[in-house]
């Protein structure tokens, strides 16, 4: 199960009845401060052969479903998802907030938006060079997978990660644990297949309509239909496509599809428990708060801090210059706020997460 890009695994589970196990798309724990699937946490059970199935649509192939989910349609989430499947991000701070507010939301995307942003990476790769980044996803939801977390059992693994957790607390024990086995643990999910475009956009081309600036860069599925749209087409320039889970190789969208179920891509995480609702020792379950609450919180801070440092170097936009486009029905009005500049060197001003956050417990 890939979610930020990474190879998936394949479902080798094939039996001779024609079954296949259902990939694992919940119980896997993550780590919140870099998106990363950690490890396999929850215990999941299988009833016996064929009695308890999915059958994928795009393939026929059938799968056992495990115990402990209840497994739903995807509709209405990929619809949600699809409302803002287009991201523009005109500058680093837009960026890390885009991907700190999926965990404040509790809704976590897949892909470029699985990971926090490197920011010297996108400094250098777009913001750098008068360009903005445009992020297109789109979803192709297979189902979604629910655990209830009043029942759930641990594996023996986590059981054991957890037993060695002391009532005091050591930093670097409690580091140590985080550093294995993540910050959460997945108990929902949306799992199938996406299809991920970047686009670079003219940094200060601002529209004054942007869903429908978002709605006419042409990504694969689209293609201007006006004038405007037209327009709007001509400030960006799609750099990458990319597939998210099944056989990547393969160009035919069909093809692909139907190659989803037996590898698919965890889309999105939809609900998330943190490892102090798993565990019952109130002295442990203090303690990993208080570890969970200072890695996101000092993650965040140096995550911001670089997006403050690199928007400081962005050269300003022209304040209040304006365009105004007319077509057959409407005018379109494009307008350029300025930025705030600033001398600081980031390198200087760059928090260090290690320093910080041992000075909190030593």
């Amino acid at each position: 199960m890939c979610f930020d890009g990474s190879p998936a695994k394949r479902s080798d589970r094939q039996l001779d009845s024609g079954f296949m196990k259902l990939p694992r798309g919940v119980g896997m724990s993550v780590d919140r401060s870099t998106g990363q699937l950690m490890a396999v946490a929850v215990q999941l059970t299988y009833s016996p052969e064929g009695s308890r199935t999915w059958t994928d649509g795009h393939s026929g192939a059938m799968f056992d479903i495990f115990n402990e989910a209840v497994l739903g349609p995807a509709n209405q989430v990929v619809m949600a998802y699809d409302a803002a499947r287009v991201h523009i991000f005109q500058n680093a701070s837009e960026l890390e907030a885009a991907w700190r507010q999926t965990f404040a939301d509790g809704k976590v995307r897949g892909g470029e938006l699985a990971r926090p942003p490197n920011m010297l990476q996108y400094f250098n790769g777009y913001f750098n060079n008068s360009e903005a980044l445009a992020l297109s996803q789109r979803v192709i939801g297979l189902y979604t997978l629910t655990l209830n977390v009043s029942t759930l059992q641990l594996n023996s693994f986590a059981r054991h990660a957890l037993s060695q957790l002391t009532t005091t607390l050591d930093p670097d024990l409690y580091e140590d644990f985080l550093d294995s086995w993540g910050t959460h643990v997945i108990t929902k999910s949306l799992v199938g297949g996406m299809i991920e475009e970047r686009a670079k956009v003219t940094r200060c081309f601002r529209a004054s309509n942007n869903v429908m600036f978002g709605r006419c860069i042409p990504f694969a599925d689209r293609t201007p239909n006006n004038s405007t749209c037209a327009f709007y087409a001509a400030q960006t320039r799609i750099i990458s496509k990319r597939r998210l889970g099944g056989n990547v190789v393969v160009d035919n969208d069909d093809e692909w599809k139907r190659s989803l179920a037996v590898g698919p891509a965890l889309l999105q995480i939809l609900e998330m428990v943190p490892w102090s609702d798993l565990v019952t020792d109130d002295a442990i379950k203090q303690n990993l708060r208080t570890i969970i609450r200072y890695r996101q919180r000092n993650v965040d801070l140096v995550q911001a801090e670089a997006a403050r440092q690199v928007d400081a170097r962005l050269s300003p936009c022209i304040s209040g210059a304006k365009i105004t486009v007319g077509s057959s029905d409407k005018f379109l009005s494009i307008s350029y706020p300025s930025f705030s500049t600033c001398c600081a060197d980031a390198a200087d001003r760059l928090m260090n997460y290690s320093y910080f956050y041992k000075s909190h417990f030593t």
